[in-house]
Order: C-alpha cells, then structure tokens, then sequence
C-alpha cells in the first residue's frame, strides 16, 4: 500500500510540475511539425429529399406514377390506404417489388379525431395488418389524413411504436393545382430533408414529376425513401406492436387500452 500512495504522488507532483513549466519535455518527444495529426473526413453534403403519395392504390394513375418511378430510377414511398390496398393488392405487391416504401394511411381513411382511440388503434392496426400480408415487410410510419390529429393520438401511437410522418411541401394536387403551380411550390420549399406530399390518384402528379425529378436533381438532390430520411433501422425491433382489431358485429367489450399506454 506504501508504494501505491509513493506512486500516486509521483504522478501528481510531476503532473503539477510539468503544469507549471518547470519540466521540460523529454528530447524523445517527437517536433511538433513531425507529429502525424489523424484527419477527420466529413461525409459529403448529401441533400436529400422524399417524395411521398397518399391514398392509393389508385388502379390507374398509381401504375403511371411507378412508371415514372423506374424511368428516373427513384424510390417513393407510398401512404397506402387499407381498403384500397386491398382492393388492388397486385399494385401494391408492384410498389414495394420496385424499392418503394409502403407505408400506413389508415384503412377507412377517417379524421381521426373524430374517432374514438380504440378505432384509431384500429384503423393502423388493420392496414398495418394488409401490409405485412401483401409484402411480407412491416411498417411502423403512418399519415392521419388530412394531418389531423391531437395529443393524444400522437402520445398512444408513439407509444405504441408508430411514427407519425407529416410533410414539408404541399403540392395541393388534390385541390386542382396545376402541374406549374405544383412545381413551383415544391421548387421553392425544396431543402435537405423535405418531404413532398402527394397524391396516387392525380393526373397532374404524374404529369408534373418527370420535370421536377429532373430540376430536383440539377439542384443536387438525392431522392430516399422516408425512413432512409430519418434513418430508421429496418429491423422488426421497432415495429408497432400489434393491437386487436375489434369485429364491430361481435358482442364482445372493447380491447384495453393498457397495451398501448
């Protein structure tokens, strides 16, 4: 024990000492200008943006819209509604087989504030449900339509593993906004880490995004999905947990909330 306090106050004089300049350094110690400094290489600046298409499956202009996709080598991903998802499953077998992300926009597609929080839970639960089935892969994002929603479905959807994904850009492609004024809009709020919203069943979606694609890329944008956005790992450990899905023809009580609290 003796040695071990000698040593402890050898290192702490020489420490004081070598503080206060009365150590020089030894002549071993290699020139300042000689010293090899490691250099720290920043990742190149990637701006990247993600286009984003709600309530399809459309049974037309969806199909157009994934042309489009795999002429210009993009991916998007896909806020899928789950009655439609099932109506058109052979779509949405086609828009994740090209490396678009699907994601969760509800099954009936109501406000879902309007809505009480077990049917909301529902509502996730069963297109989340649709699209584990048709693609074998599981989604933890999903859009409220129309953007809707409170504190509350915020808190008992996080804490039941989901992500909610608002947007940046607002193309207004459903209120009839030209394929000019949409790409104007788009132009102008375009930044690294914007998401675009759009939608799968406009003709001028389609129309206008070649070009933008295009002016996009001039401007040095890489285009990823939502998740490679955020940089979601891909593994099931932060998949939404699974909540009953209520027949509303059984007699049975509701499910319990305490699940997802």
């Amino acid at each position: 024990m003796p040695i071990v306090i000698r040593r402890y106050e050898a290192i702490l004089v020489g420490s004081i000492l070598l503080l206060s300049g009365a150590v020089i350094p030894s002549s071993w110690d290699p020139p300042i200008k000689d010293v090899i400094h490691p250099q720290i290489r920043l990742p190149p600046k990637h701006p990247w943006i993600a286009l984003t298409f709600d309530d399809g499956p459309h049974p037309v202009m969806t199909e157009r819209l994934l042309g489009v996709l795999r002429r210009e080598r993009v991916p998007g991903t896909f806020f899928v509604v789950g009655k439609m998802a099932d109506r058109y499953p052979q779509i949405v077998q086609s828009i994740a087989r090209d490396g678009n992300e699907i994601a969760n926009h509800t099954y009936n597609h109501p406000r879902l504030t309007r809505i009480d929080s077990v049917t909301v839970m529902n509502e996730l639960a069963q297109t989340r449900g649709v699209i584990r089935r048709l693609t074998g892969k599981d989604s933890c994002l999903f859009r409220p339509p129309g953007g809707d929603y409170n504190k509350q479905i915020l808190r008992m959807t996080s804490q039941a593993g989901y992500k909610m994904i608002l947007w940046s850009i607002l193309t207004n492609d459903v209120q009839g906004a030209t394929p000019h004024m949409m790409e104007r809009r788009i132009m102008q709020g375009a930044d690294d880490g914007a998401i675009i919203l759009m939608h799968s069943g406009m003709p001028n979606t389609v129309t206008m995004l070649p070009e933008v694609i295009e002016k996009l890329r001039e401007r040095g944008f890489n285009f990823v999905t939502v998740s490679t956005l955020l940089g979601l790992p891909s593994d099931d450990f932060y998949a939404p947990r699974d909540v009953p899905v209520r027949d509303s023809a059984s007699k049975e009580p509701r499910p319990s909330l305490a699940s997802i609290k």
